[in-house]
C-alpha cells in the first residue's frame, strides 16, 4: 500500500501534526511526539491530554518531556500564554512511573492544569491530545487504535467533550507537592 492510501495515515512533515488512522502502541507514542514536536514548532498556545491513567503516553521519556519544554520556550514567545491541561482518572501511574515527567511538572506547574476526573468507570474516559486545530483520539485504548485529523468540527466537537469533563466532571488534582499533617 503506499502513503496516500486512505487505510494508512498520511507522513507529515516532521513539524506538521500527523492525520490519518494509527494503529498500536509504538504509532500512538510516535504519533504524541511528533504531535508536541509540531505544537512547539507552530506555537500552539494550549494543548490538552486527556486520558484514564496515561501509562501508554510515555511521558516520563527523556525526548517527550524535552519536547513539552520545547513547546512552552518556543523562541519569542511569552511561556506565561502557554497552557497544558492534564486530565486524567488516575495520576498514580505518573507519580510512581515517570519521575522525569513528574519533575518536569514541578517545573512548570504555573503553565499546567491537572484535573482528576470523577468517574466510577476510568474506561470511560476518553483519550484525546487536542489542541487547536487537531486532534488525536484513541478509540481503542486496548490496542491504541484510533485517528488524529485536523478537521475543524472534530476538534470543536472534541474542545466541548474536554469542556464539560473539566468543568463539571473534575476536581483540581495530581499537586505538585503532597503537605501532611
Amino acid at each position: 500500500m503506499n502513503a496516500s492510501s486512505p487505510s494508512q495515515p498520511s507522513v507529515p512533515p516532521i513539524s506538521a501534526f500527523p492525520e490519518g488512522r494509527f494503529d498500536g502502541r509504538t504509532e500512538f507514542q510516535d504519533w504524541i511526539r511528533q504531535a508536541l514536536h509540531a505544537a512547539a514548532v507552530q506555537g500552539k498556545r494550549e494543548i490538552i491530554l486527556c486520558d484514564a491513567n496515561f501509562r501508554d503516553w510515555a511521558l516520563g521519556e527523556t525526548e517527550v518531556v524535552d519536547l513539552l519544554s520545547q513547546w512552552i520556550r518556543v523562541a519569542g514567545a511569552n511561556p506565561l500564554a502557554r497552557k497544558c491541561v492534564l486530565m486524567a482518572a488516575n495520576f498514580d501511574y505518573l507519580r510512581r512511573e515517570q519521575p522525569r515527567f513528574v519533575q518536569w511538572r514541578d517545573r512548570w506547574q504555573h503553565l499546567l492544569e491537572c484535573r482528576q476526573l470523577e468517574t466510577r468507570n476510568p474506561l470511560e474516559v476518553p483519550s484525546v491530545f487536542w489542541t487547536n486545530g487537531w486532534t488525536l483520539q484513541r478509540a481503542d485504548v486496548e490496542r491504541s487504535r484510533g485517528v488524529a485529523s485536523s478537521d475543524p468540527q472534530n476538534g470543536v466537537v472534541w474542545r466541548e467533550k474536554l469542556r464539560e469533563w473539566s468543568t463539571s466532571r473534575s476536581r483540581v488534582g495530581f499537586p505538585s507537592t503532597i503537605l501532611g499533617l
